[in-house]
């Protein structure tokens, strides 16, 4: 008779549960649904994230054709692709930056705090072309062409790192394979990897698969750290006045003790006193890009505008 009684209460709860689950609103269920895994997770807030270019130590036949730096262009444009909050890094911006810090080709994570503040970046991805190879697997050779006999491998890895505090986050990794048509040295010097010829060959499609797959860890990665990565502190806005013009630019009032850095942009305003206000009102004029620093002065160029702007206007970041 226990036994009956215990199978019978067994039953009821069963039932109960059954009936709670069908009457649970769909909010509650979706709720529920979105914490169930990383990929349900999603971040409050933007995250800028800036591509380190990758390192290569692959097959050396391809140094030559600066393999990290291109499949890095490829992971920035695979990850604006993907919206959202995650924010990237110009790689213009990124260049011009290491370039003037003197840190091109050797950039780590110990300068993991000056780059990201430079870059205002808060995530930086440190990576590495560990494999970039093509094999043959017989076929035939048409024109110099091989055709279904070739074989790329393409294998990535990579380290994200919280700018702020240097610590690395997590790992990723990526990896390709694909058969088809095989590319010489030769024939992808001076060629972006972006470029049809390339993403058409049996490397060009290892290369595409691996990028995606480590671009797939990194969003899930960025996410599930989301509220260990430190908040990034903007600067203080910067604001100076035009001293004087010259030739398609203007010098101005601050410099890089007050914290102007070059390549920043700044915007141009004219004060204009209208009659019934007692501050006066800012009428933009133009934008400017900074291209040279002096310790209490900086030199800007027009990047648009800039017909009507006098001595005496206001810069503004």
């Amino acid at each position: 008779m226990q036994n009956i009684g215990n199978q019978l209460l067994r039953v009821v709860f069963f039932v109960f549960l059954t009936g709670l689950f069908v009457a649970m609103p769909s909010e509650a269920m979706h709720l529920l649904n979105a914490n169930a895994g990383p990929y349900g997770m999603k971040l409050d807030k933007p995250v800028t994230v800036a591509v380190i270019p990758l390192e290569y130590r692959g097959d050396r036949r391809w140094a030559r054709v600066d393999v990290g730096d291109q499949v890095s262009a490829l992971i920035t444009n695979r990850l604006v692709e993907m919206g959202g909050n995650i924010r990237v890094v110009e790689r213009e911006h990124l260049r011009s930056v290491l370039a003037e810090q003197d840190l091109v080709g050797r950039v780590d994570p110990s300068h993991a705090a000056e780059i990201g503040r430079l870059l205002g970046a808060q995530i930086l991805v440190f990576g590495t072309v560990t494999r970039f190879e093509l094999s043959s697997t017989g076929g035939v050779r048409v024109r110099g062409i091989g055709v279904g006999g070739t074989r790329g491998r393409v294998d990535l890895t990579g380290r994200i790192v919280d700018s702020s505090s240097g610590v690395i986050l997590g790992s990723i990794e990526g990896s390709g394979s694909a058969t088809g048509a095989s590319v010489e040295v030769r024939d992808l010097q001076g060629l972006s990897f972006d470029a049809s010829e390339f993403m058409e060959s049996a490397i060009g499609r290892a290369t595409d698969g691996a990028i995606n797959e480590l671009t797939g860890d990194l969003k899930v990665l960025i996410e599930e750290k989301a509220d260990q990565i430190t908040v990034l502190e903007l600067p203080p806005a910067l604001s100076g006045k035009i001293v004087a013009l010259i030739d398609g630019g203007v010098v101005i009032d601050i410099g890089e003790e007050d914290g102007v850095r070059r390549d920043d942009i700044f915007e141009v305003f004219r004060l204009q006193y209208v009659e019934g206000l007692a501050e006066p009102v800012r009428i933009p004029a133009g934008e400017i890009r900074i291209v040279s620093i002096e310790r209490s002065a900086a030199v800007g160029m027009f990047e648009r505008g800039g017909s009507d702007v006098d001595v005496g206007d206001v810069v503004s970041n």
